[in-house]
């Protein structure tokens, strides 16, 4: 009786430690961020003003360029597969434009040492299999050293390389100058109206120090309203290809 209860007991053991497994072996991708910046740093191996530094960039490219680029840095991948998670992810958050599918993917695993670059359809015929394995062997040295701000720097700006001036976001800013084409002119029509006016009346035009110092501060307001920032995740399908390696 003693020894069916023993083994009655191991086998409940090694089901336990078999199903406790199961359930640690699977990291599930956080759910979509209200506002979805650039760097997501779950290792937190990133300084705040490295974050910040590396989101202003990325904001700045993807302004430009339409493009976007996630940095997803976690603890450990629990098993999975650092591709499939990154191409996982990349559709998960929708990262890159609706119908361009420009989404780009750089996933670090720091315990497991496994970093994946994954693109969106709309990058493959300019970030191929062959480039994202060439800048993942610049970032390896840099990552062996623990140096993971200087790793993912080398890596966007190889991609700022290679990508050069695609996806221009040619509408965004034309529409821009446009706007503010339209806005200084008004500016400078009304300046004009109240100098005329001012001399007229006889009041000191030193007065119009006032208004340039308005416009000014307009001028800024505007252009703070124009580099708004919504945050990343637009529709992209990701499925594009990429590369993975270990450092």
């Amino acid at each position: 009786m003693k020894k069916i209860l023993k083994g009655i007991i191991k086998l409940l053991l090694i089901l336990l430690l078999i199903f406790t497994n199961s359930v640690q072996g699977q990291l599930n991708i956080p759910e979509n961020p209200k506002k979805i910046y650039p760097v997501n740093d779950y290792a937190g191996v990133l300084s705040h003003i490295q974050i910040q530094e590396l989101n202003e960039r990325l904001i700045q490219y993807s302004k430009k360029t339409s493009t976007e680029i996630l940095i997803s840095i976690v603890r450990d991948l629990y098993g999975e597969d650092p591709n499939f998670l990154a191409s996982k992810w990349g559709n998960k958050w929708h990262i890159g434009k609706k119908y361009k599918n420009n989404g780009i993917i750089i996933l670090l695993s720091i315990n497991d040492k496994k970093i994946s670059i994954q693109n969106g359809y709309g990058i493959e015929p300019y970030l191929t299999d062959f480039t994202t394995r060439r800048i993942i062997q610049k970032m390896k040295p840099l990552l062996k050293k623990n140096l993971y701000y200087k790793a993912i720097d080398i890596s966007i700006k190889e991609i700022f390389r290679i990508m050069k001036n695609e996806y221009i976001n040619k509408e965004n800013k034309k529409n821009y100058f446009s706007k503010w084409n339209f806005v200084f002119s008004i500016s400078i029509f009304l300046m004009m109206f109240f100098f005329i006016c001012l001399c007229k009346k006889g009041i000191d035009p030193s007065l119009l120090n006032t208004l340039f110092l308005t416009n000014i501060l307009f001028k800024k307001k505007y252009s703070d309203n124009e580099d708004s920032f919504d945050g990343f995740g637009e529709g992209g399908n990701f499925g594009g290809g990429g590369s993975c390696d270990n450092w």
